[in-house]
């Protein structure tokens, strides 16, 4: 695929979210156009990535169900009314035939190994979802792979730490932990998969060593924080069976579009 038309994907995604919300829609991109577009200060060290876009994947919401399939028919787009009727409407995919173009609609939340949802979530920023839940995306993710660990390495070097009185562009520390204090699951994968983030960061030779203490600095304190938050009953009993049980969703397929 050329860089031209990748090029056009992303333009694509920024066009369908501006002429939605015209519409009075609300979409989102998510995975890794959303990273891009997030990370603009950084933006070089993805240039290694080499990565192949083949589709653009976006948050809404199910009220709007009707009105995102009109608004995306209308754009010569095609439905996959098999899998929108499997998922009861939680998730849309059209593809369009002349541009090859696939997009993915996640409606209310995006579930694959644990829930994240977009209830409330999708008016914190534009034209993706916010940087927190950009974080969630990635390390909810079992079997996580490398592409995920250099996404979430460039995501924090970009975005500080912070609450939802932070601004947009901060990682909201207190949503996650909230999270993470009431579902002992989540937290399992989220600080598991956290904890091997720098162990990634010499796959990356562009970053220096000022960089790299800050992306430590960063993850050591979001797992500080986690961990010293006070956890729920019910956390706390499925904590007791542990790894025994499994704790996740299986991801039987679109695994890897992140």
């Amino acid at each position: 695929m050329s860089e031209n038309l990748h090029l056009e994907f992303v333009d694509e995604a920024l066009t369908l979210v501006r002429e939605a919300e015209e519409a009075g829609i609300c979409l989102r991109i998510l995975g890794s156009i959303a990273y891009r577009l997030q990370c603009p200060g950084n933006l070089h060290l993805f240039d290694d990535m080499a990565r192949v876009l083949t589709d653009v994947d976006f948050a809404g919401m199910k009220l709007h169900n009707r009105e995102i399939r009109d608004f995306m028919v209308a754009r010569g787009y095609q439905p996959d009314e098999g899998v929108y009727v499997a998922s009861e409407g939680a998730r849309h995919i059209y593809l369009h035939p002349d541009t090859g173009l696939n997009v993915d609609v996640f409606a209310d939340e995006l579930y694959f190994c644990h829930r994240i949802p977009f209830k409330g979530r999708l008016q914190i920023d534009s034209p993706t979802i916010s940087t927190t839940d950009l974080l969630l995306e990635k390390m909810q993710i079992v079997e996580i792979n490398l592409k995920d660990f250099k996404d979430t390495l460039v995501l924090l070097l970009e975005h500080p730490l912070g609450d939802s009185a932070s601004g947009n562009k901060h990682i909201d520390v207190d949503y996650i932990t909230g999270i993470m204090s009431a579902d002992w699951g989540f937290c399992h994968t989220f600080t598991t998969n956290l904890k091997d983030v720098p162990n990634f960061i010499a796959e990356f030779p562009a970053i220096g060593a000022a960089e790299a203490q800050v992306i430590r600095a960063r993850v050591d304190e979001l797992l500080q924080t986690i961990e010293d938050a006070p956890k729920t009953m019910k956390w706390k009993m499925r904590a007791r069976i542990g790894t025994r049980v499994k704790w996740y969703q299986e991801v039987t397929e679109k695994s890897e579009q992140f």
